[in-house]
């Protein structure tokens, strides 16, 4: 398989990591909205947006980029100095959106690529990224 020109592997990369910040500054101020349904609303949009972005691009690399984009502004909102922040608060909504989070993030980017099923009609199958590969 080919690789993509620069160009577009870079605005994928910066689409991706824009989205990422986007789906995590909105996690961080709506979760703790109505405590659990906040919450939940939050994490399925983290949810829709790493199976999203794994599901449209067949590299790994955006989905890094969109993991950085969340992750990283959950960091910066929930306050890395000996303040705190108004944001995300240290309480469980707020520890169970950085870890709820976190889990998903990973999970995406660890999440294997399967090969197609091959049908009696079409005997050739692209390669699994779990095989050797020449």
């Amino acid at each position: 398989m080919s690789r993509p020109p620069l160009i577009r592997r870079v605005l994928r990369s910066l689409t991706t990591l824009v989205l990422g910040i986007t789906v995590g500054t909105f996690a961080s101020l709506y979760h703790g909205v109505l405590f659990p349904w906040g919450l939940t609303v939050a994490l399925v949009l983290v949810t829709l947006a790493v199976a999203g972005v794994r599901t449209l691009f067949v590299e790994r690399y955006p989905i890094v980029w969109a993991s950085v984009g969340i992750v990283g502004s959950l960091m910066m909102l929930a306050g890395v100095d000996g303040n705190g922040s108004v944001l995300i608060i240290a309480d469980t909504a707020g520890l169970v959106l950085l870890g709820g989070t976190t889990l998903l993030v990973v999970g995406a980017i660890a999440w294997p690529r399967f090969p197609p099923r091959t049908n009696r009609y079409d005997r050739a199958v692209e390669r699994s990224e779990r095989t050797h590969q020449p």
